[in-house]
């Protein structure tokens, strides 16, 4: 499975960064394929808005996104473009402050029995801003209408898409197309409710998770978080599981649509 594409978002600066993913690939016999992420550290927000073009929504609230935002952006849809030129099916995207929980190759191998199941475009892999050993919270609170399951592993898609981060996802060549489908950037890389609803991506979220973002390791590059956001409130625990239960026995018991 060393053949299949993986693409790996990294500022070509970060060392550290490169070595840690790189040692994560080699455990799994992954090869990497670098994409150098667009620095637009040290850019102006007018530099940055010549490759941005807000909503409407982003227009009226006046919440745009940030020079790095736009960078970020730009270094996905750079792989979208790679895949395109070389007429990739599938591959799959990881950024540098992925941390492996289990071995990835399986998914890889099999991709296409979980495509037969429920096509997807994207297949989400893992999550940002949590801890391994929040996961099982994580999914209480944020369930998924099961369409499918294959192995240990379940898949479908939560109550309404949200941004989950894109520390590691599978990604189709059709659903490339579709993230392509408008010249300037719109959203960030990680908006899927925005691109399921404009684009009409369909995005598929595996469970368990087989990365997660190494966060108590290194510290986002386009994000600010309070200190204690990988410490969430007892009382938030309890009820946004109990919401999570709500929207779990919704779909998986009563039938109600999740959104894709």
């Amino acid at each position: 499975m060393s053949d299949f594409p993986v693409f790996v978002v990294s500022l070509k600066d970060n060392t550290e960064r490169r070595a840690s993913i790189t040692q994560e690939c080699s455990r799994f016999g992954l090869i990497p394929q670098w994409i150098d992420a667009v620095d637009f550290r040290q850019k102006t927000q007018e530099e940055a808005f010549e490759h941005y073009l807000p909503t409407e929504r982003a227009l009226r609230k006046k919440r745009f996104l940030t020079a790095p935002e736009i960078g970020c952006t730009l270094s996905h849809r750079k792989i979208y473009h790679t895949m395109l030129e070389r007429n990739l099916s599938a591959a799959l995207v990881l950024e540098d402050d992925a941390l492996f929980l289990a071995d990835l190759r399986p998914v890889l191998e099999n991709w296409q029995k979980i495509y037969q199941q429920a096509e997807f475009d994207v297949l989400i892999l893992g999550y940002v801003k949590t801890l391994p050993k929040q996961l099982p919270y994580y999914y209480r609170r944020i369930p998924v209408k099961i369409l499918g399951q294959w192995e240990k592993y379940h898949f479908g898609v939560p109550w309404e898409q949200f941004a989950c981060g894109t520390v590691a996802y599978l990604i189709t060549q059709a659903g490339a197309r579709k993230l392509l489908s408008e010249e300037k950037v719109r959203v960030t890389a990680d908006d899927w409710k925005y691109f399921s609803h404009c684009y009409g991506l369909k995005v598929l979220h595996l469970r368990p998770s087989v990365v997660i973002e190494d966060c108590g390791r290194f510290i986002s590059d386009i994000r600010t978080e309070k200190v204690a956001f990988l410490q969430p409130k007892i009382s938030s625990i309890v009820i946004r599981s109990i919401k999570g239960w709500l929207k779990n026995f919704g779909m998986n018991v009563l039938g109600m649509k999740g959104n894709r």
